[in-house]
């Protein structure tokens, strides 16, 4: 698998291969760091530092604006290398890097430039689909309201708070197309109070904390629509759309925890011995058959994610807009990823016996990681179904 990797890098971009191997030069510190991560239940300081100073933060932020100008399935393979050392570390990055890139575009100029002017590093975390009310006032809105899974707050510096305008008895104020209007609104961190919740047994270190803000006043400046809007930057990654772009991040981190999940079962079986078998269990053809079944899944998982990212990229690039059924592949993509990675995981899990049910075993924790992974909304079976009503009206104008 790693040298699949390599390969792939080295034929894409000098950029891409840039930051990839950034990535993989901390993947020893996050490992070595992994069982604190999880312990503590936060990204660890040498691995929260060293993210910053190799700029991968930045990574899929526009060029002219000190980032590194990834396209979105550039920056998703940096994900995956960072997932395959650490699936919190991958989930957190994936959530922080991806918000923040996203909103920047959607920012005036003016108010962009002020963000990145501060001492602090600009990087963003919340739960910005809209959940509550913001009540419209004069210059801005009033956000009041109790938010859950902030992946990557820990080491934040602004909090994003989904919502939809609304009057003052908290009515939706409909837009042009008579739909409630969906926005995102953001705070600095110090407005917004923690609750230090996220105690879970998988992606354990990913800061998902609950968080409440308390009727705070936010300048429309600082807010940006949830859904469509015309963007203030012309970056593929804003020529996508959030309707495409919104969940396909979540991919590449399920895509690295498989890999490693197979990396860790060749090792373990490798010479090991069941009393049962004529051979170590890695010569067994029993497994053998299997390991590389799921491999195989693992590459026509990889080559589909990126296939349709991708040719959308090209596409937008082109000039041409987005479809609806390139949104419908995504959709079908993220799921589809998500379960065939899930089964690998089994399979590793199965195969790692009792290397595999230690508490504080590796691959247990991959393990773990995987399962939470798949509880997203955004991964919900549904969006098979959502896909499915785009896709099957395509095949039967073909019959």
């Amino acid at each position: 698998m790693t040298e699949t990797l390599t390969r792939e890098a080295a034929t894409g971009s000098d950029r891409v291969t840039d930051y990839v191997r950034r990535a993989r030069s901390i993947a020893p510190l996050i490992r070595q760091e992994a069982a604190a991560i999880e312990r503590e239940r936060t990204i660890t300081e040498p691995v929260a530092d060293a993210l910053v100073e190799l700029g991968l933060h930045r990574m899929l932020e526009p060029v002219e604006l000190g980032g590194g100008g990834l396209l979105p399935s550039e920056g998703m393979r940096v994900y995956e290398e960072l997932a395959k050392a650490d699936g919190s570390t991958g989930w957190a990055m994936m959530a922080s890097t991806w918000g923040t890139a996203g909103v920047i575009g959607h920012l005036a100029p003016e108010v962009v430039d002020a963000l990145l002017s501060k001492d602090e590093p600009f990087i963003v975390a919340g739960q910005l689909l809209p959940r509550y009310p913001g009540v419209q006032v004069e210059g801005g809105y009033i956000i009041d309201g109790n938010y859950s899974f902030a992946s990557g707050s820990d080491h934040a510096t602004w909090i994003g708070a989904g919502f939809y305008v609304a009057d003052e008895q908290g009515n939706p104020i409909l837009g042009a197309n008579g739909q409630p209007q969906a926005r995102i609104a953001l705070l600095p961190k110090d407005q917004v109070e923690f609750k230090n919740n996220w105690d879970v047994w998988g992606l354990a270190g990913t800061g998902s904390h609950d968080y409440t803000v308390s009727k705070k006043f936010v300048p429309a400046e600082y807010t940006t629509q949830t859904f469509g809007g015309t963007p203030t930057r012309s970056d593929t990654l804003y020529k996508l759309g959030n309707e495409f772009v919104g969940g396909i991040c979540h991919a590449p981190i399920v895509l690295g925890i498989a890999a490693r999940a197979l990396e860790l079962v060749a090792k373990i079986t490798d010479g090991k011995v069941r009393p049962t078998y004529s051979v170590p269990v890695g010569e067994a053809d029993i497994f053998r058959v299997d390991f590389a079944r799921k491999e195989a899944d693992l590459q026509a998982a990889r080559l589909f994610c990126y296939d349709v990212i991708e040719s959308a990229e090209a596409a937008v690039d082109a000039g041409q807009p987005v479809t609806p059924e390139q949104i419908a592949r995504a959709s079908q993509m993220l799921s589809w990823v998500h379960e065939v990675t899930a089964d690998i995981v089994m399979f590793a899990h199965r195969w790692g016996g009792s290397q595999s049910i230690g508490r504080t075993s590796t691959l247990g924790r991959f393990v773990r990681d995987m399962n939470v992974a798949t509880q997203h909304l955004l991964v919900d079976p549904k969006m098979f179904v959502d896909a499915a009503a785009v896709l099957l009206p395509i095949y039967a104008a073909e019959a």
